[in-house]
């Protein structure tokens, strides 16, 4: 966990030395930075993949679920990587002083989640009808 921050340090004092010489080349040294962090996560998501997988064998949330089943959590893992993925997207726009185009990534990231979670809305749509007809 040192070593995030550590990169994290690095990378963001990097990224304004070089914006003061070539500010033109800061974007690269962010997106280098974002990188070595990425990376250093990445290599504890498989320990935190495992915990998931032994968590579902416990409380199996069948294909037979009205929801969707695993697809419920399918949808759960997209739509924070999809978060994820907007909010750096958006972070560096802001940093390059686009702040037009970082909301615009914004918006397209809440939008891709919300069609992403269509069928599921209306699933509980459909049971909510269901539930009234009786």
């Amino acid at each position: 966990m040192i070593q995030l921050g550590v990169a994290a340090i690095i990378a963001a004092i990097a990224a304004l030395v070089v914006r003061q010489i070539k500010p033109e080349f800061a974007i690269f040294v962010q997106l280098g930075g974002i990188l070595a962090v990425a990376l250093l996560t990445f290599s504890s998501l498989q320990q935190l993949i495992g915990g998931v997988q032994e968590i579902l064998q416990y409380a199996p949330l069948g294909n037979d679920n009205l929801l969707g089943g695993n697809n419920a959590f399918t949808m759960l893992v997209q739509a924070l990587g999809i978060c994820i993925t907007t909010q750096i997207a958006a972070d560096i726009c802001r940093d390059s002083g686009s702040s037009s185009l970082a909301n615009i990534v914004e918006l397209g990231g809440r939008l891709l989640i919300l069609a992403l979670t269509l069928p599921m809305l209306m699933s509980i749509a459909q049971l909510a009808v269901g539930l009234i007809r009786g």
